[in-house]
């Protein structure tokens, strides 16, 4: 027996933000914008999210901003040389499946990639409120 198919249009829409200020691990100093962005696309896919798109750019006198986008929505970092952390803001929203486990799973891989320690990560869900008609 076949599953049902459901219209995604029907379903609400959901999205989940993580962000995080992670302690940069040392290696992450040598990293270029290149670097950073092939990093970034490796563990989104192993995460089981799809790249779009890509930028990338280093600030002077320091510093370096890297996003992808999603088609899930997208993942943006900054290195604050200066500080030695690296800011991850991670979106992803759910439309025709529930991209939550693969948005956690993407927050553990980064920490992983970037930092020595787990980070404290902050979570935020947004659903969309349905309008009741009279």
């Amino acid at each position: 027996m076949t599953e049902p198919t459901i219209d995604p249009t029907l379903a609400p829409l959901r999205s989940h933000h993580w962000s995080a200020i992670l302690t940069a691990a040392e290696a992450v100093y040598t990293w270029t914008a290149a670097d950073f962005l092939a990093r970034l696309k490796q563990v989104v896919q192993q995460a089981g999210l799809t790249v779009v798109g890509e930028l990338a750019f280093t600030f002077e006198p320091q510093g370096i901003s890297a996003i992808v986008l999603l088609e899930e929505s997208h993942v943006a970092l900054h290195f604050w040389t200066e500080k030695g952390k690296v800011t991850v803001d991670i979106h992803v929203c759910d439309f025709q499946e529930d991209n939550k486990p693969k948005a956690e799973k993407l927050a553990h891989l980064l920490a992983l990639e970037i930092s020595e320690a787990p980070g404290q990560w902050h979570y935020l869900s947004l659903a969309e409120i349905e309008e009741k008609t009279a």
